[in-house]
């Protein structure tokens, strides 16, 4: 019998195949501080350290920056490009953070994230662009203040602060270091009679070039001298039968007031007890009539008031009838 010998396997060592490897010499950047009108940029170095040519597939910015690579998209191992990040900050305010990633056919790290920041700075910065005065009482002034911070290192210096057609709002000034601090005045006893609430614009006039006049929105409501409990009138009922609600009305300074008239929107609703005697609170029947159909009801009373501060006040009724 002819004898078969058994083959001997022997190991052999394969050396791994060569991989490309995606590196920078950094991977953040810090502009430090830089003006609002200045565009900035920064080259990041990229390297194929590996020992496969390397793709570098796409680059994704975030929002507030553009990019453009310097170089090409293939490398040789041991070959560089730059991918310079553009960064834009107007309309931005204080610290940036900003990144960008770096996708390509690097087997372990096809994603790698570049990023940058910058403390975008104005010539002058206000502490807000916005002031807000609620429950303002009309005999009772109402202050906030805006501060104008320097941002060049140079003494703020305001002109004037004024706000066209608001006789109401009015402004003073003084400098505390390099900064100034606007105060901001709402005299409610100036503010027309039917008017409760509005928003106005302040102007402020500096002797910057860049920045001439900073705008400041603001927006105010006083204080109803009459109030109303409850504020709204609401039912949800089957049809067919008569709803009343008992509305109360105070004077917020406790002085007498009479309620001359009133005038629904709809003919089913009804208001009773205008007319009475002068007093510090008055309370008024609502009636819905048993003659409303079903259906959903969205409607107001317009309420006169003898108040000279405030003629008139307004109700809103609703209604959902089954």
């Amino acid at each position: 019998m002819r004898r078969i010998l058994p083959f001997v396997l022997c190991c052999v060592c394969v050396a791994q195949a060569p991989k490309p490897v995606l590196s920078f010499t950094k991977a953040h950047h810090d502009f430090g501080k830089i003006s609002v009108d200045r565009k900035v940029s920064y080259r990041f170095k990229a390297t194929n350290t590996g020992g496969a040519p390397l793709q570098i597939k796409q680059v994704v910015p975030s929002c507030g920056c553009t990019y453009t690579l310097v170089g090409q998209w293939y490398l040789k191992p041991g070959e560089s490009t730059e991918i310079e990040a553009t960064f834009n900050p107007a309309g931005m305010r204080g610290m940036v953070r900003k990144s960008m990633q770096i996708l390509s056919d690097d087997p372990v790290n096809s994603t790698i994230t570049l990023s940058f920041e910058a403390e975008v700075i104005q010539e002058i910065m206000p502490s807000t662009t916005a002031l807000f005065f609620d429950e303002v009482l009309r005999n009772t002034p109402q202050k906030a203040t805006v501060r104008l911070e320097s941002g060049n290192g140079q003494p703020v210096q305001v002109l004037d602060a004024k706000a066209p057609g608001a006789p109401y709002l009015s402004a003073t000034f003084r400098s505390e270091g390099q900064d100034v601090v606007v105060e901001v005045l709402l005299d409610g006893r100036k503010v027309p009679s039917k008017h409760f609430s509005g928003v106005d614009v302040l102007g402020i006039r500096t002797n910057s070039e860049r920045m001439p006049i900073i705008y400041i929105n603001v927006q105010w409501a006083l204080r109803p001298s009459v109030t109303a409990m409850p504020a709204r009138l609401a039912w949800v009922e089957a049809a067919g039968k008569e709803l009343r609600a008992t509305l109360t009305l105070k004077h917020a300074d406790g002085k007498p007031f009479r309620v001359l008239s009133s005038q629904p929107t709809h003919p089913s609703i009804r208001v009773e007890g205008s007319g009475k005697a002068a007093a510090a609170q008055q309370e008024l029947i609502v009636t819905l009539s048993a003659q409303a159909k079903a259906g959903s009801y969205n409607e107001r009373v317009v309420l006169t008031l003898d108040d000279p501060d405030q003629p008139e006040l307004e109700i809103r009724v609703s209604a959902v009838l089954r």
